[in-house]
């Protein structure tokens, strides 16, 4: 097959697993066609793999997970027969902010709107198959009961694990330059929420300084850039409560798919941020280097299906 018959991915492809030096895969790339930044993604996403010698998705097994699943139409006492059903533990608990490794728990949420509100919160899960396994289970207890979601929901994911402070500012810095490209396969609601606010101005008079994110170094001076406000997209508060990393912009949803491949997206951004370092916004699903293929064609049919509902 010559130049002309393959794709550009497969030309990307081959010239990235060539035995040429690095200079030489850089002037091919700008051959095909690639931008200075593009290549230089293409060069992270090659040097974490390297310096790892692992894919990502093994790297995020190194880290733990936490899901809470904000609904309604969901009775506690229906709730905890169907998770017994599925060999789940899980509590009715008043509201607290405890953690653990060993059951679900159910606690209340004013901001839920709608009859037997309730928020699922999970035990600390490993980024691994026994804790998405875990997770699946409590989605099919949550569906098996008739549990619904709308506009007042959310769903939010905590990272943690052996993040280092640089690590931790890095997957701040790069969510700021993911966030436009994200809100493209995010419901419109969760583009400007209330609770998850952008970091591209707000409509909820919540300050940010990009400017201090940008350059932050310490958890402090991430803190300082959010103004020590929680309710953003991603949460810097939630680092001395729980010594995790809070994603809060997703809506909220019981499908174990969604769920599913947003916290693969969180673990895998904390994961590459380990290393890397983003300065200019991310344009295109295909430009995001942590995610494999089938993720980036997941996002891309969400990112088509929300627009065309929009339509």
């Amino acid at each position: 097959m010559n130049a002309a018959m393959k794709s550009l991915n497969e030309q990307i492809e081959e010239v990235m697993s060539s035995a040429k030096s690095q200079r030489a895969k850089r002037d091919e790339l700008v051959k095909i066609g690639l931008c200075q930044r593009d290549i230089d993604m293409l060069f992270f996403a090659d040097r974490i793999a390297k310096k790892h010698g692992k894919k990502l998705s093994q790297l995020m097994t190194g880290y733990t997970f936490g899901v809470e699943i904000e609904c309604y139409n969901a009775p506690r006492q229906t709730l905890l027969a169907a998770a017994n059903r599925q060999g789940l533990a899980m509590r009715s608990e008043s509201y607290n902010h405890d953690d653990n490794r060993h059951y679900y728990k159910l606690v209340q949420d004013s901001s839920i709107r709608g009859i037997d509100p309730v928020e699922c919160v999970s035990p600390i899960l490993q980024g691994d198959n026994s804790g998405f396994d875990s997770l699946k289970a409590c989605c099919d207890a949550l569906n098996e009961i008739g549990a619904m979601v709308n506009k007042s929901t959310g769903l939010h994911i905590h990272v943690g694990g052996n993040i280092t402070e640089q690590q931790y500012c890095n997957t701040f810095v790069n969510y700021y330059y993911l966030e436009r490209l994200v809100d493209t396969f995010m419901a419109p609601s969760r583009k400007d929420a209330y609770y998850a606010s952008s970091m591209h101005g707000n409509a909820h008079g919540r300050r940010f300084e990009p400017w201090m994110l940008l350059s932050a170094n310490t958890f402090e001076q991430v803190a300082n850039a959010f103004n020590n406000d929680r309710y953003f997209k991603i949460n810097c508060q939630s680092w001395l409560r729980h010594h995790t990393i809070e994603f809060r912009q997703h809506g909220g949803t019981t499908n174990y798919d969604k769920i599913k491949m947003w916290a693969s997206f969180c673990l895998k951004l904390v994961a590459w941020s380990a290393d890397n370092r983003l300065s200019n916004d991310v344009t295109t699903i295909d430009d995001i280097p942590f995610l494999d293929e089938t993720e980036k064609t997941y996002f891309k049919q969400r990112s088509s299906d929300l627009q065309r509902v929009a339509a």
